[in-house]
Protein backbone atom coordinates (compact mmCIF):
# COMPACT_ATOMS: atom_id res chain seq x y z
CA UNK A 1 0.00 0.00 0.00
CA UNK A 2 1.02 3.74 -0.46
CA UNK A 3 -0.05 6.97 0.99
CA UNK A 4 -1.32 9.64 -0.80
CA UNK A 5 -1.51 13.34 1.35
CA UNK A 6 -4.03 15.80 -0.86
CA UNK A 7 -2.36 19.27 0.98
CA UNK A 8 -5.28 21.26 -0.67
CA UNK A 9 -7.89 19.47 1.03
CA UNK A 10 -5.76 18.04 4.06
CA UNK A 11 -7.06 14.22 3.16
CA UNK A 12 -4.78 11.27 3.15
CA UNK A 13 -5.57 7.80 1.03
CA UNK A 14 -4.02 4.65 1.16
CA UNK A 15 -4.38 2.81 -1.93
CA UNK A 16 -2.07 0.22 -3.92
CA UNK A 17 0.98 1.24 -5.91
CA UNK A 18 0.85 1.27 -9.76
CA UNK A 19 -2.64 2.85 -10.01
CA UNK A 20 -2.73 5.76 -12.08
CA UNK A 21 -3.67 8.77 -10.06
CA UNK A 22 -6.70 9.55 -12.62
CA UNK A 23 -7.94 6.23 -11.69
CA UNK A 24 -7.55 7.13 -7.75
CA UNK A 25 -9.15 10.37 -7.92
CA UNK A 26 -12.23 8.74 -9.54
CA UNK A 27 -12.30 6.42 -6.68
CA UNK A 28 -11.39 8.66 -3.68
CA UNK A 29 -12.76 12.28 -2.65
CA UNK A 30 -10.25 14.84 -3.36
CA UNK A 31 -10.01 18.21 -4.70
CA UNK A 32 -8.45 17.84 -7.87
CA UNK A 33 -9.56 18.40 -11.16
CA UNK A 34 -9.25 16.83 -13.98
CA UNK A 35 -10.53 17.96 -17.50
CA UNK A 36 -9.32 16.23 -20.66
CA UNK A 37 -7.19 13.62 -19.05
CA UNK A 38 -4.77 13.12 -22.40
CA UNK A 39 -1.89 16.36 -21.29
CA UNK A 40 -4.05 18.75 -23.64
CA UNK A 41 -5.19 21.28 -21.08
CA UNK A 42 -3.42 21.69 -17.93
CA UNK A 43 -6.50 21.49 -15.50
CA UNK A 44 -4.82 18.94 -13.37
CA UNK A 45 -1.29 20.79 -13.07
CA UNK A 46 0.20 19.67 -9.79
CA UNK A 47 3.00 20.48 -7.66
CA UNK A 48 4.65 17.25 -5.65
CA UNK A 49 5.83 18.58 -2.34
CA UNK A 50 7.21 15.20 -1.49
CA UNK A 51 7.72 11.78 -3.00
CA UNK A 52 8.85 12.96 -6.84
CA UNK A 53 10.58 9.69 -6.88
CA UNK A 54 7.77 7.90 -6.44
CA UNK A 55 5.39 9.02 -9.45
CA UNK A 56 6.08 7.33 -13.27
CA UNK A 57 8.46 9.39 -15.76
CA UNK A 58 7.37 12.18 -17.65
CA UNK A 59 6.03 11.26 -20.55
CA UNK A 60 6.78 13.34 -24.10
CA UNK A 61 3.42 15.17 -24.41
CA UNK A 62 2.70 15.87 -20.66
CA UNK A 63 6.67 17.38 -21.03
CA UNK A 64 5.17 19.79 -24.11
CA UNK A 65 2.51 20.52 -21.73
CA UNK A 66 4.73 21.52 -18.78
CA UNK A 67 7.62 23.82 -20.06
CA UNK A 68 4.39 26.15 -21.12
CA UNK A 69 2.73 25.66 -17.91
CA UNK A 70 5.14 25.03 -15.02
CA UNK A 71 8.60 25.54 -16.81
CA UNK A 72 10.43 26.45 -13.41
CA UNK A 73 8.88 24.26 -11.26
CA UNK A 74 10.79 20.46 -11.45
CA UNK A 75 8.03 19.31 -8.82
CA UNK A 76 5.28 20.16 -11.17
CA UNK A 77 3.44 16.93 -12.72
CA UNK A 78 -0.27 16.48 -15.22
CA UNK A 79 -1.81 14.60 -12.58
CA UNK A 80 -2.87 12.57 -15.38
CA UNK A 81 0.02 11.29 -16.74
CA UNK A 82 0.89 9.99 -13.03
CA UNK A 83 1.04 6.35 -12.28
CA UNK A 84 1.65 6.14 -8.32
CA UNK A 85 4.58 3.70 -7.22
CA UNK A 86 5.25 5.36 -3.60
CA UNK A 87 3.87 7.48 -0.65
CA UNK A 88 3.38 11.33 -1.84
CA UNK A 89 2.29 14.71 -1.02
CA UNK A 90 0.71 16.97 -3.74
CA UNK A 91 -1.11 20.14 -4.28
CA UNK A 92 -2.66 21.72 -7.21
CA UNK A 93 -1.09 24.60 -8.91
CA UNK A 94 -4.34 26.11 -10.31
Amino acid sequence: MVTIHFEDDHSTIEVKANQSLTDICDEYPNSLLFGCRDAACGTCLIEVTSGIENISPVTENERDMLDVMAEDNPRARLACQCVVLGDIRMRALK
